[in-house]
Order: C-alpha cells, then sequence, then structure tokens
C-alpha cells in the first residue's frame, strides 16, 4: 500500500529534515507522493516560520527535485498559511494549506500551539483560566481568517486541543467548534486528518475528533491524510490508525494528489487504495 502525504515541515521553517532528505525518506518507504508545506512568513513571529528572504529558494529547490525525482515520485510544492500572513504570488503554489496558529487577545497576539506552558499562560492572563473561553476565540478567529485565505486544503481546526487542555466534551466547545467548521466547509471541502500531534508526543489520537469528523462527513466534506511531519521519520505517522477512525465514522474515502489533481480513494476495511 503507498501513502502519501502534503503536510511536511523542512529546515527551511521548523522541521529536522532537508527537502531532500525528506523526498529520500519518502521514496524508501515506497511513497506515492509528497507535498511541503513550511510555515508562512509571520512578521511578528519568526520563531518557526520561512524567513523572507527564504522564498524565492524554498520554491526553486523543491521545484528542482520534483524534476529530478520525477520518475520515483510525485513532488508538489505547497505553503501552510496562517490566518495572520500575507500569501504573494498564490499561482507558484500547488496548493495552501490553511490554518491559524494565534488568538487575538488584550495583550496582542498570541499563539496557540507553542508550549503547552505558553498554552497556559495565555488562558490564564487573558481568558481568566477559562480554556472554553480560549477555544471560542480561536474557532471565531479561525472561522473569520478562513474565508479570507480561501485555501485549498483546511489544516489541523482543532489545534487549540493539542495539550489536551480543552474539554472537548463540553457542548459549548462542541458548538464553537461545529460552527467555524460550516464556516470553513463552505469555503473549502477538503480538511486534512492531521497525525503531526502524535508524532511529538502530545496526543494518542489525530485531528479532527470524531464529532467533527461525522459532522464532516454529514456535510460532504473531504479527508486527506496529514503527518504534519517535522522528521522524515514521520511521514506516515499514524496513517493505518486513521483510517480505523475514519472507517469508525463511516467514513469510506480520502482524497489526495495524483498527477497533479485531487483524486478519492477507497479505504473499505478488505483493501485500500493506493493513497
Amino acid at each position: 500500500m503507498q501513502y502519501s502525504n502534503f503536510h511536511t515541515h523542512t529546515t527551511y521553517s521548523d522541521g529536522k529534515n532537508s527537502v531532500r532528505e525528506n523526498i529520500e525518506a519518502a521514496i524508501a518507504s515506497s511513497m506515492s507522493a509528497l507535498g511541503f508545506s513550511d510555515h508562512s512568513y509571520t512578521d511578528f513571529d519568526s520563531r518557526y516560520c520561512i524567513k523572507k528572504d527564504d522564498l524565492p529558494r524554498y520554491i526553486e529547490e523543491i521545484r528542482k527535485l520534483g524534476r529530478e525525482y520525477a520518475d520515483r515520485i510525485e513532488i508538489y510544492l505547497g505553503y501552510e498559511l496562517d490566518g495572520f500572513a500575507k500569501l504573494e504570488n498564490r499561482e507558484l503554489y500547488d496548493y495552501i494549506i490553511g490554518d491559524v496558529h494565534y488568538v487575538r487577545t488584550n495583550t496582542g497576539l498570541r499563539d496557540v500551539d507553542m508550549s503547552r506552558d505558553e498554552f497556559i499562560d495565555v488562558t490564564n492572563t487573558c481568558f481568566g483560566g477559562d480554556s472554553i473561553a480560549f477555544a471560542k476565540e480561536y474557532y471565531s478567529v479561525y472561522a473569520e481568517c478562513i474565508p479570507q485565505m480561501r485555501p485549498d486544503i483546511l489544516g489541523h481546526i482543532d489545534l487549540v486541543t493539542k495539550f489536551g487542555l480543552v474539554d472537548e466534551d463540553d457542548r459549548r466547545y462542541r458548538s464553537y467548534a461545529i460552527e467555524a467548521l460550516e464556516t470553513a466547509l463552505a469555503v473549502c471541502p477538503v480538511i486534512e486528518m492531521n497525525s503531526g500531534a502524535i508524532s511529538r508526543g502530545y496526543r494518542k489520537t489525530p485531528y479532527p475528533a470524531p464529532f467533527l469528523l461525522k459532522e464532516i462527513k454529514e456535510r460532504g466534506g473531504k479527508i486527506i491524510l496529514s503527518s504534519d511531519s517535522h522528521r522524515s521519520t514521520d511521514l506516515t505517522c499514524a496513517f493505518d490508525d486513521c483510517l480505523e477512525i475514519l472507517r469508525a465514522c463511516g467514513i469510506g474515502s480520502v482524497v489526495a494528489f495524483k498527477g497533479g489533481k485531487l483524486e478519492e480513494f477507497g479505504i473499505s476495511a478488505r483493501s485500500v487504495s493506493s493513497i
């Protein structure tokens, strides 16, 4: 069975491996396609994102290596665009992943997923210790930014649950999440199932949560597998488990890029088409 992944970070942003190292690892794992999506440049927070001056080199290297490895694997050029970043020359990319990593607070923009300690600090200092209020603001920003970005793939929509500090069974939380999901799917029907927090030890399950997966199914959304990889060893992290969760939620297919276009592939229990 051949997997593919289109959410891959490299040393251009906060990844641990180069573009070539990731490609070699993907080929060694018999993957059919690999897409790169380093973090967009944000001028107010450069801790994790691609440097503005490095962007032309990022694009050039991926295109060059895509040609070099064309007979062994499909290579795609993507970009993980944050809701507070600017995108120039969209036509240079094969796809855009739309995400939100920040919330607005009385102390300015604050990060959602940099660390557990920072999450706790934001909750306490900006939301009176109320993680549900934090989640409400996060989903409000997500619902606001996605229609403006109009991405090709919706990124980790429930990122605010990364550290397990938000009660996902709370009815208020679920209503905020579902409302944001509905708004986002109206703009982009493709949403990633993201296993990145598993590989980094923050979670034991992928995003989105099962209740959101069922909402996605009911609304006609499409799932694309994503490892949100920051190391070349994690390109298909927990993908087998992801498929089992999808099946349990009544979802029988995923989408992936093939030949430059998104195609749908069945994931029946007995057989899985090439993805």
